[in-house]
This record gives C-alpha cells, sequence and structure tokens, in this order.
C-alpha cells in the first residue's frame, strides 16, 4: 500500500512541475510581447511626430515670402544648403544639438523661381521620414 501512495506522491510532482514550466513559458512569451509593443508605441509616436514637423515646414515652404529664410522656424540652425532645426526628446525646440533627441534637415536645390526641398527627420542618425516638396516663385517685376 505504501508503493501505491509515494508513487501518486511522484505523480503529482510531476505533474505540479509540468505545469510550473507552463506558466514560467507562458509569461516569458507574454512579457516579450508587452516589450515589443511599447517598442512598437515608441516607434509609432516618434513617426506620427516626425510626419507632423515635415507637414509644417513643408507648408511654411509653400507658403508665403521667401521659403530660403531661416527664420521660418524658431531656432532654426542655417547650413550650406538649408537649415536644420533640432528637437528634444518631447519634440519641442532645442537651442542645439547637445540637448536634441531629434534633428530636421530641409535641403533646398532647384533654381531661382523653383524652389525645391527636401525635409528629413532623424532620431540620431536614423531616418524617420523624408519628404519633397516644391514652390514655383513668380517673377516680380
Amino acid at each position: 500500500m505504501m508503493e501505491i501512495k509515494s508513487s501518486k506522491t511522484k505523480l503529482f510532482l510531476i505533474e505540479l512541475i509540468v505545469v510550473l514550466f507552463f506558466f514560467a513559458v507562458s509569461s516569458v512569451v507574454c512579457v516579450n510581447l508587452f516589450a515589443r509593443a511599447r517598442l512598437m508605441s515608441i516607434e509609432s509616436a516618434d513617426t506620427t511626430n516626425a510626419l507632423l514637423k515635415a507637414q509644417a515646414a513643408a507648408e511654411m515652404i509653400r507658403g508665403g515670402g521667401d521659403p530660403r529664410a531661416v527664420n521660418i522656424f524658431d531656432q532654426a540652425v542655417e547650413n550650406a544648403n538649408g537649415y536644420t532645426v533640432y528637437y528634444d526628446r518631447s519634440w519641442a525646440n532645442a537651442p542645439g544639438s547637445a540637448e536634441a533627441a531629434y534633428r530636421m534637415d530641409v535641403t533646398f536645390t532647384g533654381s531661382e523661381r523653383l524652389v525645391k526641398a527636401q525635409i528629413t527627420v532623424r532620431k540620431g542618425e536614423v531616418e524617420l521620414l523624408s519628404i519633397n516638396t516644391a514652390r514655383y516663385l513668380e517673377k516680380v517685376g
């Protein structure tokens, strides 16, 4: 009789270990899914904010005034072919590249009357978004 009882105990312990192993594997999979979902959420928010900033830049370039003027944006830094605007982690304008998490580069090409602009938004060195726009400037005089 004792042998039967001990074999039931061994069977119960094996079953308990299998169930615990199943729950451990399930919890690892769930934590992995939640971590991936969080990363996808951050990437989606970055892409959305980059699109909003790039669209605002394109609308300002296509609007009135000189599209090559660096004063279109607050705290824009002029460079050889356009300008750069730096943003911090909350997408507010940053005074320089040291505090910046994001960067929008606006590069101008084209002729005197047809201004083409490429707007590229980056997070560090990773390109989040790039759009092109153009504007025809009417001849004055």
